[in-house]
């Protein structure tokens, strides 16, 4: 499976990365990848999905079992982290190859983010927003429930590409020196065959 994120907009790092810009992130990829999910032919064939460690869950006690409970529905049940319901589509238990190939655009010449030593804090903010979280404060928004991430943890990405280079239209008015326009490559496999990923 491989498919394309993109993000533009401020990318801090450091103390400039709040809980609250991260979660800002990831509520961009959330609206992305809750249409991946309606879109791909593997994924809206969720019944290919039954099995491993979320088949067992408790279902919601408005549920019958004459009714279908989709995989999606499983995962949300099953990563609650205070009022959010997330959906990963990146687990431990399918075994997968998870790659980015990262295009990193930004203010400055090629080379400068690398210079200053600013390149890693920045990537790790992008994991961050890329990953469920524990702790979020308030509630989900419209749409926002369930919560679609990449990841169920960042440790799941196998391979890491980032291509730097300069950013030539701002993504905004108020644009400033952590302004960066990405697209993210994502290339999905799986490292051990079942019958729970081969549609990756």
């Amino acid at each position: 499976m491989e498919f394309r994120l993109t993000y533009e907009g401020r990318l801090g790092s450091g103390q400039s990365a709040s809980a609250q810009h991260k979660h800002d992130i990831r509520r961009v990829f959330h609206g992305q990848l809750k249409k991946l999910w309606e879109v791909h032919p593997h994924l809206i064939a969720q019944e290919a999905w039954w099995g491993g460690q979320h088949a067992a869950i408790r279902r919601p006690e408005r549920w019958r079992p004459d009714q279908p409970f989709a995989r999606k529905d499983e995962l949300a049940e099953h990563f609650r982290r205070g009022n959010y319901r997330f959906v990963p589509l990146v687990l431990a238990e399918l075994q997968l190859y998870c790659d980015l190939d990262v295009l990193f655009l930004r203010p400055g010449l090629p080379g400068n983010t690398l210079n200053a030593g600013d390149i890693d804090n920045r990537i790790k903010t992008l994991f961050d927003a890329l990953k469920m979280t524990d702790g979020l404060k308030g509630t989900p928004g419209e749409n926002e429930d369930p919560f679609y991430v990449l990841l169920e943890d960042d440790r799941l990405i196998t391979r890491l590409s980032v291509q730097t280079d300069t950013l030539l239209q701002p993504t905004g008015s108020e644009a400033g020196p952590q302004d960066a326009r990405l697209t993210i490559t994502v290339r999905l496999s799986p490292y051990h065959t079942t019958v729970w990923n081969v549609g990756f």
